[in-house]
């Protein structure tokens, strides 16, 4: 009927006209009547069939009897669906388009252990089509429904992979190095042993993106397999290997760096009172895997020559412990070393930075509240609440690096800092908009909400784009708050 219908539209009824015999039988006796009004022209009298038609086809029909057709009843649930409140968080969610917020009921349903409601089930199938990190959680929320409409769709057919060795070895890159970075915090050596495995089977590309996750938890113990992968024939490969190698203190790439800075940094006294102090003479590297991995031979300032340019990277990638050995004397006293000539105390930033690297918290700490220097890795290494108060300090000189850090990180942030956040955003209203509340709400407090109108900017100009974008804010709070509620009985 409606193809029919259709084609007379194309060729114009000058040259096609719509018949009774190309409607239903249901509508033959209609058709007598709108074709046989001899004051209609040909065109009134299609426009009358195609909209009869069309409401006829609105009307719905009847489903197909076909007893050859078998389908047996979805089984029943082993889990409590969740509660109406529950239900309403999850409507309005969805309506609002949040996919963060959805993500954040579905984690908040299947902790309860609860279901989303079977009508519901089809919105988060096709939402997990698209994200397909979201797959095993709309399958868990979904229930035996879910797993049930799958077989009905082959759209929604998501394999539920029960065990993590399977989705290691078949899902897709990015689920796989998910996979491999859970495994790494827990077991590490499982997690490197899975990738050696595997690895003859992996492109150079793959390899080098896998290669990265091993970071995590990285240990003297990794060296020796690391060592042999320097033989890689792919840059990439070899260049994350170098990496990798030069934050472990075993291997044997750091202990030649560490080599070379005892040859070339000793310490002296000098002047009258036995001033401590540190004479700098660079022995140049013949070992070629010096410049191999990554140590810059030329200076890249004109105020600092090759070899302190040498010296300053080569003490960013040894362990500043060492140095308490090496002098013979405790942390401040290193410092104090460094700091008695102009030029070596431009290494204490170095300093900083392999503290970072390699993880030392109580150097870290040490040189954090000395100095003045904003040390990028640091905000990664350090505990939340350090992290946070450190993140204050240099909120309005690093305000953007911050920023993306804290929306890197999986956790809800503290009141103090939100604070300080929103109201640098707020002067930037059109650079942090709408997108990026949406995809931060997790972070957000909701004790920020009452706090708001008390970040509105200065400048008349964003005042209202930011009123606005408070008002967005709001919302994503309000949904926030109903979904901690509707589950927090359960928790």
């Amino acid at each position: 009927m409606w193809n029919n219908i259709v084609n007379t539209v194309l060729l114009g009824t000058g040259k096609k006209q719509l018949r009774k015999d190309d409607l239903p039988p249901a509508l033959s006796a209609i058709a007598d009547t709108v074709l046989g009004d001899k004051s209609l022209d040909v065109e009134t009298q299609f426009l009358h069939l195609a909209a009869l038609a069309l409401n006829y086809r609105q009307s719905g029909v009847t489903a197909l009897q076909d007893s050859s057709v078998t389908l047996e009843a979805a089984p029943d649930e082993l889990l409590p669906y969740c509660s109406p409140a529950a239900c309403q968080a999850l409507q309005t969610a969805i309506d609002m388009g949040l996919q963060a917020l959805i993500l954040y009921w579905m984690e908040a349903c299947a902790a309860a252990r609860q279901l989303a409601p079977p009508e519901f089930i089809p919105t988060l199938m096709d939402m997990a089509i698209k994200e397909k990190q979201w797959r095993n959680l709309a399958l868990t929320v979904g229930g035996k429904r879910g797993e049930w409409l799958g077989q009905l769709n082959p759209a929604w057919a998501f394999k539920k992979i029960e065990t993590t060795e399977e989705r290691w070895q078949t899902g897709a890159l990015e689920e796989r190095k998910q996979v491999l970075a859970a495994i790494r915090q827990e077991n590490p050596a499982q997690a490197r042993e899975w990738l050696h495995q595997t690895w003859s089977q992996e492109n150079a590309a793959t390899r080098a993106e896998l290669l990265e996750v091993l970071k995590i938890n990285a240990s003297e113990e990794d060296v020796p397999w690391l060592e042999t992968l320097l033989t890689d024939k792919s840059t990439k490969v070899k260049n994350e290997t170098w990496e990798l190698l030069k934050q472990l203190p075993t291997s044997s790439i750091t202990q030649a760096y560490w080599q070379l800075l005892k040859q070339s940094i000793t310490p002296a006294k000098k002047g009258l009172l036995n001033k401590k102090s540190l004479d700098i003479h660079l022995q140049l590297p013949s070992d070629k895997r010096i410049a191999d991995s990554g140590i810059q031979l030329i200076s890249s300032s004109k105020n600092t020559n090759d070899d302190v340019f040498i010296l300053y990277q080569l003490t960013a990638y040894v362990p500043p412990a060492w140095w308490e050995d090496y002098l013979q004397t405790d942390k401040k006293g290193v410092l104090s070393y460094f700091n008695n000539t102009e030029l070596t105390e431009k290494f204490i930033q170095a300093l900083g930075m392999a503290a970072s690297r390699f993880r030392d918290l109580d150097w870290l700490r040490l040189i954090i509240k000395e100095g003045e220097d904003f040390y990028m890795d640091a905000m990664k290494i350090l505990p939340v609440h350090d992290m946070e108060a450190y993140a204050l300090r240099f909120l309005e000189k690093e305000a953007q690096f911050i920023i993306r850090i804290l929306s890197e990180r999986d956790y809800e942030w503290g009141l103090p800092i939100t604070r300080e956040l929103f109201k640098w955003i707020a002067k930037n209203p059109y650079q942090y908009n709408r997108n990026f509340f949406d995809k931060q709400i997790q972070n957000i407090p909701l004790l920020i909400a009452g706090e708001l109108e008390s970040f509105t900017p200065e400048l008349p100009a964003y005042q209202a784009t930011w009123k606005n974008t408070t008002e967005h804010i709001k919302r994503l709070l309000t949904c926030k708050a109903a979904i901690n509620k509707s589950f927090s009985n359960t928790k």
